[in-house]
């Protein structure tokens, strides 16, 4: 025969055009080890290239170069997974480009795997002329070279195609198979020398890289690079937004601009299809999953659209049985109905949950990598743009306040374990909403979100929630009906954390008189009402007052409830607080065993009332003097804690604390340091820089560096302390006057203040606490 050079084209060498005198064989592409001239084939499909402005992602092409080079002459398959638009074939395609450049491979097979007729079309092609025509043929064709050829199955995205029938029979080959169906990775999984690897966000330089890229150079643009950094971020860096940003910012010249242009019109930008200088992609954003839309059933349409409304991750099947089983219902009849539709389409009907069809309406967008499934946890996650996508369709109106009443139902308010656990999973999702609600919200929506807000410390968030939701109870309801009632001891409850002491006792006398007049003086409400001012009082530094009405409160309970209901046990906790501040240690101690014990039997020895009875009684060993005791307890709080609870619960990280400050006391500066830093960095993340127990952590390790002589580092974290103490909580409020006195002592301590400066501060200090508490409290 005779072999003419007819072009060059990337990574296969030359591409050669082989004819044969004796059978008139033609064959287009790169010769195969071992290819004989008795061979008859067909002109087959070339691989494409990766788009010219492809970059990054270095750290995945290498993991497959590996994995290629590894066990040669045995069978490959590997799977790239992802959400449509994330930049799965063209990571493909960048690696076959790359292992040809180095000659990793004999032969590359390129298959439009978008359905069964692409292909068996693409695959027919392999097969010998003169043979049946048939995708079969082509198979066996490929499975007779024994040779290190590659396989590109690309898109192969229809959750009814078996790919595993396309798969030529034999042991050896190499395959890659691109897709956005995750039960795809079976295959992979199945095979001795298998990988998968989900596409997911490229990192924030690749992005930018990328963006920078298809921008180009017209024109000088200050800040180029912050403001592409800026704009992949705002795109949460997903690789087709960047690549139409690109283009779309090239065509108009807007780099400078784009955000605002994106924050206006986001979802016609993520929607246009003009892509300058990117051929290759041929849908937008929005456009590719639409495809995907049109083939899900209406549940799983549903459940997308709730969804949309969530936060973006941590989306549990637990709200969703827990409000399908609740025993609450929305004031609102309208809106109860519409929750109860919703709830029956993914899973919930009659009172009943089925986790079958939940598994199945979410195993639908798990095909399409709609959402993805954290195996670690059990949640589920959606990319925020699929997010603004998928909100923009769904036949029910008010989604935000439908989404909010799911919450409200599935949040309860026992003690059980698995209460506390559930109230700190949902806060990002009340959150998302909470703060776009614009509308009145429902008495059983406010009743579960206030006390996850409560629990988080959000109490800004939740007294305006609760002003809102008290105004409306007393034109509906009146002023001394139940539930309007209920709502002002809640914000006076709110009112007490905020230190807002005076506005919380005056809600509180109105509460408990009014009580006493409807329901009696030893009405459990009524008792609760006392106890709450007895916690006021306690605040106040008024023990003498606090100590009687919580004597009171606890006879009343012991007669009405029984010696050891939960709520007679937390009023003798309470007793013994008080009796503690007023140094009657040993009282203190007498009742803080009697409630630890009585704890342990009626709820358990790890049920959170008891742990908390717990470290209650090693904070009076600590002021008893008693360290070891204390440390000892408070050890098995944490150890419990953290086993029952979890390592980051707030409860637990309050043990950690804890704990350090015992440290402290002993001596033990580098323990205290160690665990305050700890927990100084995990309620950063689960609670927010400027939550008061985050606030309080920053203090804590102030005053570790200070007792280290560190007073630089002290007056660091003090400052800082204040200044967002006076922001959170205000100037006068107890903890900002003890960050006020903390920076004063360091400020003396290095000699930076003169007498009359520190002198002023402490007046400043003193004056303050004499009018918010009393001359007689401690503090004062």
């Amino acid at each position: 025969g005779q072999i003419k050079v007819d072009s060059v084209v990337w990574g296969q060498g030359p591409q050669v055009t082989f004819t044969s005198t004796s059978n008139n064989i033609n064959f287009h592409g790169a010769l195969p080890v071992g290819f004989k001239e008795s061979v008859k084939t067909k002109n087959r499909k070339l691989c494409p290239l990766p788009v010219p402005s492809y970059t990054g992602r270095q750290d995945i092409l290498e993991q497959m170069h590996q994995f290629f080079g590894r066990n040669q002459g045995s069978r490959h398959i590997f799977v790239l997974y992802g959400l449509g638009g994330s930049g799965k074939s063209q990571l493909a395609l960048k690696f076959v480009q790359e292992a040809q450049a180095n000659k990793r491979f004999t032969d590359i097979f390129f298959v439009d795997a978008t359905s069964e007729q692409t292909a068996e079309t693409d695959l027919k092609l392999l097969a010998p002329i003169g043979s049946e025509d048939t995708a079969q043929e082509g198979l066996q064709w490929l499975a007779n070279q024994q040779t290190e050829w590659l396989l590109l199955f690309d898109n192969a995205d229809d959750t009814q195609l078996d790919m595993g029938k396309f798969f030529p029979p034999c042991s050896f080959g190499n395959i890659i198979i691109t897709t956005r169906n995750p039960e795809v990775c079976q295959h992979a999984e199945l095979c001795p020398n298998g990988q998968v690897f989900r596409v997911s966000d490229l990192d924030v330089e690749d992005a930018k890289n990328l963006l920078l890229k298809l921008v180009g150079t017209k024109g000088k643009v200050p800040n180029k690079e912050d403001l592409a950094t800026a704009i992949v971020q705002e795109l949460h860096c997903f690789a087709l937004a960047v690549a139409q940003a690109g283009g779309y910012i090239y065509t108009c010249g807007i780099l400078t601009s784009y955000l605002a242009l994106y924050e206006s019109s986001r979802d016609k930008l993520l929607a246009q299809s003009e892509i300058q200088g990117q051929s290759q992609y041929a849908l937008a954003v929005y456009a590719t999953w639409d495809l995907s839309y049109k083939n899900l059933s209406s549940p799983a349409k549903t459940f997308l659209q709730i969804c949309s409304e969530l936060h973006h991750q941590n989306i549990r099947e637990e709200i969703f049985q827990r409000a399908t089983l609740s025993e609450l219902e929305l004031a609102d009849s309208d809106l109860q109905e519409v929750v109860i539709e919703l709830l029956t389409q993914i899973g919930g009907a009659n009172k009943q949950w089925d986790s079958f069809c939940f598994n199945k309406v979410a195993r639908e967008l798990q095909s399409y990598s709609l959402i993805e499934f954290n195996h670690v946890d059990g949640s589920y996650n959606v990319h925020p743009l699929v997010q603004h996508w998928s909100a923009m369709s769904g036949p029910w109106k008010n989604r935000k306040q439908c989404v909010l009443g799911i919450i409200g139902l599935s949040v309860s308010w026992k003690f059980a374990i698995e209460d506390y656990r559930y109230r700190y999973q949902v806060i990002d999702h009340i959150m998302r909403n909470i703060k776009s609600s614009c509308y009145s919200i429902d008495d059983a929506i406010v009743k579960g979100i206030g006390l996850v807000l409560y629990d988080h410390g959000y109490y800004q968030d939740v007294s305006e929630l609760g002003v809102t939701a008290l105004e409306a109870r007393k034109r509906r309801l009146g002023k001394e009906h139940p539930d309007t009632l209920l709502g002002m001891a809640s914000l006076a409850v709110i009112y007490l954390e905020q230190g807002r002491w005076s506005e919380a006792e005056e809600l509180e006398v109105v509460v408990l008189e009014a009580r006493k007049r409807v329901l009696g003086n030893e009405h459990p409400d009524t008792l609760s009402s006392m106890a709450n001012l007895a916690i006021t009082y306690w605040n106040q530094g008024r023990w003498s007052e606090s100590e009687e009405l919580e004597v009171t409160v606890l006879a009343a309970r012991k007669r009405v409830l029984g010696k050891e209901h939960p709520d007679t046990l937390t009023s003798m906790g309470n007793l013994a607080s008080t009796y503690w501040n007023q140094g009657k240690l040993n009282n203190a101690e007498e009742l803080g065993v009697a409630v630890l014990e009585a704890s342990k039997r009626v709820l358990g020895k790890d049920h959170p009332h008891t742990l908390t009875s717990m470290a209650n009684h090693a904070t009076t060993y600590h002021a008893q003097g008693r360290l070891n005791e204390a440390e000892e307890l408070h050890v098995a709080v944490l150890e419990a804690r953290k086993r029952v609870l979890g390592k980051e619960h707030p409860e637990t990280l309050r043990s950690m604390a804890n704990l350090a400050s015992t440290y402290q006391r002993q001596g033990k500066l580098n323990e205290a340091k160690e665990l305050e830093v700890a927990v100084l960095e995990a309620r950063k993340q689960v609670l927010g820089k400027e939550h008061p127990d985050t606030l309080k952590s920053m203090a804590s390790l102030a005053s570790t560096y200070h007792v280290q002589g560190k007073l630089n580092e002290a007056k660091e974290l003090e400052v800082a302390v204040l200044e967002a103490r006076k922001r959170v909580l205000g100037k006068e409020h107890p903890d900002t006057l003890v960050s006020m006195e903390n920076l004063a002592r360091t400020y003396a301590d290095q000699g930076k203040s003169n007498e009359a400066e520190e002198l002023q501060v402490e007046v400043a200090v003193l004056e303050a606490r004499k009018q918010l508490l009393c001359e007689e409290h401690p503090d004062t």
